[in-house]
């Protein structure tokens, strides 16, 4: 089991980087999201705050493509980290977001976050500086998804990269993660992350803080549904990528209660 190496999420900037078999990852610390590429067609998977739009703007070119080149948004939850300029995005390059029924109403509303599980240890410097970006980022401004269209679990979404939808509620009703099988690679979204959210600190796969999840039992109880897909890429939410055997990380994170 291994970190990926080559990998800095403390620098931001606008290139993106290529992080496995065609998928791209853009780097505004500590939120991540990707570009899934196939056949010159792109899918967005999650969508920063709505700041962090021109860092995708401009990495997008990095690659050689436009906007315009988006077939679709798929978003892993409806909290404000991860789906900021996904409307946006939408208008400008007419594609759908897309996002699971459970976290549908929550894609709607503004200020979704777990609050009461970060505004209770802001008192912690990486958490004041990760609420600080937020800030400057725009989590209070106005960015709501208007229209969405939803999955379930078990689907194979029709755009590119083919991702399968594996429902993992407990950081949200709705969290999922994206699995690629021919590329051997699942994006977690919160489900599982790679970085501590309290400390700041990387380390091997684990569920985000008890704090931050609707139902953090669930959320560990989840995680049975991945034991099976073995060797993985795995690509977090938050957090560096990590390799290895994603029953390893499912055993690891065992719900002890």
């Amino acid at each position: 089991m291994r970190m990926k190496p080559g990998y800095d999420n403390d620098n931001l900037g606008g290139n993106a980087m290529l992080v496995a078999a065609g998928v791209h990852h853009f780097n505004t610390n500590p939120f991540n999201w990707y570009l899934i590429e196939e056949a010159g067609r792109l899918t967005l998977v999650d969508a920063g705050f709505p700041g962090h739009y021109r860092v995708f703007s401009d990495g997008i070119r990095s690659i050689g493509h436009e906007i315009k080149d988006v077939d679709a948004i798929i978003l892993t939850h409806a909290h404000a980290d991860h789906m900021g300029f996904a409307d946006r995005v939408s208008k400008e390059a007419n594609a759908p977001v897309y996002i699971h029924r459970a976290d549908l109403d929550a894609s709607a509303r503004i200020l979704q976050l777990p609050w009461w599980g970060l505004l209770s240890r802001v008192w912690r410097p990486f958490t004041a500086s990760m609420l600080a970006r937020g800030i400057r980022n725009g989590v209070f401004s106005r960015f709501p998804v208007e229209k969405a269209l939803t999955f379930e679990d078990a689907d194979v979404l029709d755009v590119p990269g083919r991702p399968h939808v594996v429902h993992l509620p407990g950081h949200t009703a709705g969290e999922v993660a994206f699995y690629l099988p021919e590329r051997g690679v699942l994006i977690s979204g919160d489900a599982l992350v790679t970085r501590d959210l309290y400390s700041g600190e990387f380390g091997l796969p684990q569920v985000p803080n008890r704090p931050l999840n609707d139902d953090d039992t669930q959320a560990r109880r989840s995680l049975s549904r991945l034991a099976d897909l073995g060797p993985i890429t795995l690509l977090p939410g938050h957090g560096k990528p990590w390799q290895g055997n994603i029953d390893d990380v499912v055993k690891s994170n065992h719900s002890p209660y």
